[in-house]
């Protein structure tokens, strides 16, 4: 008899889950990151990455975890990181290391297609979405993985009856 697998299922974020980076605690030797679902539809985080933007780093969350509603999940880093870990998949262990920087740092949270789902800069309060402002998207290069920004609209030039050009986004 053949034997089955499961496979994962890799989504971006699913019509009403709302996925959010609560806070980032960096005390100096221990950090965290707590996310939680603000909406009312689980949310499986196949695929999702937490990255660091200034340390660079990556986080990629188990295949198996599902972000219920209401309940929050805490990303552990830092001295002691391993031991934060447990079955309910409530705290999960990212490294023994310092990943975030000390002085200031930008949380980004990308769905399973590399787009930027939320941000969380310190000390700073949140930083949303603003025109000046551009996303970022995590994107695969071979083996290695690299975060960019997100192109900019391409600008059209739209003829006016004067025979002048304007520009339109």
């Amino acid at each position: 008899m053949p034997r089955q697998t499961v496979q994962p299922i890799r989504t971006a974020q699913v019509s009403g889950a709302m996925i959010k980076i609560k806070k980032v605690r960096n005390d100096a030797l221990r950090e965290n990151v707590v996310i939680v679902n603000q909406g009312t539809l689980p949310q499986p985080l196949s695929g999702w990455a937490l990255a660091s933007l200034r340390g660079e780093r990556l986080f990629f969350f188990p295949d198996d975890l599902i972000l219920l509603p209401g309940k929050p999940l805490s990303v552990h880093s830092g001295q002691g990181a391993s031991g934060m870990a447990n079955a309910l998949n409530t705290n999960l262990s990212w490294t023994d290391e310092q990943v975030w920087v000390n002085r200031s740092d930008v949380a980004v949270l990308f769905d399973a297609h590399g787009e930027e789902v939320d941000r969380y800069a310190y000390p700073h309060t949140r930083t949303h979405g603003s025109a000046t402002r551009r996303r970022e998207l995590l994107v695969q290069d071979g083996e290695r993985w690299r975060i960019e920004d997100e192109p900019l609209p391409e600008v059209q030039t739209v003829w006016r009856k004067d025979r002048r050009p304007s520009r339109w986004g």
